[in-house]
């Protein structure tokens, strides 16, 4: 029986992988490809969990918020909170299955204060943020039964939200660098901001169907046919503060980002679009994931290691269509995230070929040894260390941030049972490290792709 890693303490795995140095030091010790490591799974297994790992991506990299924006969200926070309150207080009952669970922001806002407190303005930014879900489901539902919000109300709000974001998009062209690698980050990060405004706003436009009202009904007043039901009024407050929060973050950055320019700089959107104009063209040259599935799974009746490796590496890798961003209104001006994006997907398409021939699973497998996990696990970290480094260009942060996920989830977990055999596990950790360290081998020519397309 394979003891349990949580029982194998730290100092046991360390002293043993200093004992085994020179067994690691060229990977794992075997006997062919497939043959076990020389430690055991149990040293190994607990290993993966103790090895060290990247550090988040935003600890790399990631615009500075200020106390000014901070405050401001948190601000929005606090009043949202207050008025639902308020409004709450006065009504009885509402007597609806539906209302919210809660009249606040569940904790969210005591949170964002505190990190206000302590001047962590990205955390009280993001607490701010998340807590407007809840506050903003809870005011729109109390105003809606109230009666104090109707269509025309919320249609205005969206359309205002979108033409904030629509001004910080057309702000950027033509994308004015000093520093490509870095100012290409800023611009992502911005236009991710965009983004999300703007396809919040889009949400926050309520159909006919989900007004609660029938759109036959000819002998109603204006004002019950511009009513609202009271769920989603509270999805579309939700929808619309989160929004304006991220516009709002949208143009603090935009300012940021120009302040630091200077009167310098060369415009940046043609070899944007060129880039990406190459990637989509790599991208159609690349199977489908049902296709590599065929290829190398097909119908079987048993389903090991084989079929599960080659099933999660297509799953993970390819796809039908490209990675771009979801449709907005105004997406089509997004240059620098969508090229970003599909860098990305180019990434994940070469992974898979550079993981599938790195692999070290046969096709009449019945097992896994998690030697090979530690192994994966070590030469991703130095990859990790060779390509990003501690100070990476914010461009490539943009591009990074799932091959460092992978990385970070490359641990052997505890299986054991029928539908989740530890071979299963170790696997999957195993696979976890290899893919990303074949993504982030594949970002550097990709990278400087988008700053000399030439």
């Amino acid at each position: 029986m394979v003891p349990d890693p949580s029982s194998v303490s730290r100092r046991t795995v360390l002293a043993t992988l200093g004992g085994g140095a020179a067994v690691l030091a060229g990977g794992t010790a075997v006997v062919g490809v497939t043959e076990p490591t020389a430690l055991p799974d149990s040293i190994t297994d607990a290993a993966t969990t103790h090895y060290p790992t990247p550090p988040e991506v935003d600890a790399l990299w990631r615009p500075p918020v200020t106390e000014a924006h901070a405050r401001e969200a948190v601000e929005t926070l606090a009043e949202t909170v207050a008025e639902s309150r308020r409004r709450w207080a006065e009504m009885d009952s509402v007597g609806d299955d539906a209302a919210p669970i809660t009249t606040d922001a569940g904790g969210w806002l005591e949170d964002a204060r505190e990190a206000l407190d302590e001047a962590d303005h990205d955390t009280a930014l993001f607490r701010a943020r998340y807590g407007l879900q809840f506050a903003g489901e809870a005011l729109g539902y109390a105003r809606a039964e109230q009666d104090a919000v109707d269509r025309a109300t919320l249609r205005d709000r969206a359309a205002v939200l979108t033409d904030r974001a629509r001004a910080v998009a057309d702000d950027l062209k033509p994308y004015p660098t000093t520093d490509p690698a870095r100012d290409l980050g800023w611009y992502v990060r911005i236009e991710g901001e965009v983004q999300s405004a703007s396809a919040l706003a889009a949400r926050a436009l309520p159909d006919d169907a989900d007004s609660g009202q029938n759109a036959d009904s000819g002998g109603e007043s204006d004002a019950s046919a511009d009513a609202v039901d009271p769920e989603v009024a509270g999805e579309v407050t939700a929808a619309l503060l989160r929004g304006e929060v991220d516009a709002m973050t949208a143009e603090r950055y935009r300012d940021t980002l120009f302040d630091r320019l200077g009167s310098d700089t060369g415009p940046h959107a043609e070899a944007l679009r060129a880039a990406a104009e190459r990637f989509r063209a790599d991208l159609r040259e690349y199977p489908s994931r049902d296709d590599v599935r065929d290829r190398y799974v097909g119908e079987v009746d048993e389903y090991g290691p084989w079929e599960f490796a080659h099933s999660r590496l297509a799953r993970w890798c390819l796809g039908s269509t490209a990675p771009v961003p979801w449709r907005t209104p105004i997406d089509t001006d997004l240059l620098a995230l969508r090229t970003v994006a599909l860098s990305i997907g180019v990434a994940r398409r070469r992974a898979h070929g550079t993981a599938v021939d790195r692999l070290v699973v046969e096709p009449d497998d019945t097992a896994f040894d998690s030697g090979h996990t530690l192994a994966a696990k070590r030469r991703a970290q130095a990859t990790y260390e060779s390509v990003v480094g501690s100070a990476p260009e914010p461009l490539l942060v943009t591009q990074i941030g799932r091959a460092v996920e992978d990385l970070q989830v490359a641990e052997v977990g505890f299986g054991g049972g029928r539908d989740r055999p530890m071979w299963r596990e170790r696997l999957e950790a195993y696979l976890y490290a290899l893919v990303g360290r074949a993504k982030l081998e594949a970002f550097p020519p990709l990278r400087d792709a988008i700053l000399d397309p030439d």
